[in-house]
């Protein structure tokens, strides 16, 4: 299948650009389909971790609660549960941003993460790809009660829960992050 470019221009440049795109692309019967207007949303990549750690033989997933202004509407107050998780830096790998990350926003150090998935966040508005990285906690000291970057006015509650636990929020839509639930899931069921 391909596709053809007809015409790219950056129409808003702050945190993050949007690009107004004319493209065509190829029908499943072969034939090219019209050219249409597309808005991309190009934010970058990132990571998010699953960040498992032992307290007194119970296996526990590290989750940070922190406020997130487009979530605010009838029935949810902003504050959402999800795993800690951030953007990559301009000339850092994922594996890095997912160590340095998983220190910021929660205090723990681990130098030993691997990747465990990757999917798109919203490929019909976004090009953000995340990266999922497994990272185990030997070690819970260090570990915050409160996470975050001053400088980024960023502030995270730091919590750890059960399986049962986090499975019993999602149902209970006390978890309804998207990137959260995928990558939980995903590593619940490949344990």
């Amino acid at each position: 299948m391909k596709h053809e470019v007809h015409s790219r221009e950056i129409i808003f440049n702050e945190f993050f650009k949007i690009e107004k795109a004319v493209v065509g692309y190829e029908m499943f019967d072969g034939k090219m389909g019209q050219p249409l207007t597309r808005y991309i949303i190009r934010r970058g990549d990132s990571v998010g971790i699953v960040a498992v750690i032992d307290e007194d033989g119970l296996e526990k997933v590290v989750l940070v609660n922190q406020f997130r202004y487009p979530a605010v509407r009838e029935g949810c107050d902003g504050y959402l549960w999800e795993i800690p998780a951030g953007m990559l830096n301009k000339g850092e790998n994922p594996e890095e941003t997912a160590i340095r990350e998983l220190e910021e926003e929660t205090g723990l150090k681990c130098n030993d993460v691997r990747e465990i998935a990757r999917f798109f966040l919203s490929p019909g508005a976004m090009d953000e790809m995340m990266y999922v990285y497994l990272a185990i906690i030997k070690d819970k000291k260090g570990i915050k009660e409160v996470g975050g970057i001053k400088h980024e006015d960023e502030y995270t509650l730091v919590k750890t829960f059960t399986e049962d636990e986090i499975v019993k929020m999602i149902g209970e839509r006390k978890i309804i992050d998207a990137k959260t639930i995928a990558s939980l899931m995903y590593y619940f069921n490949r344990k």
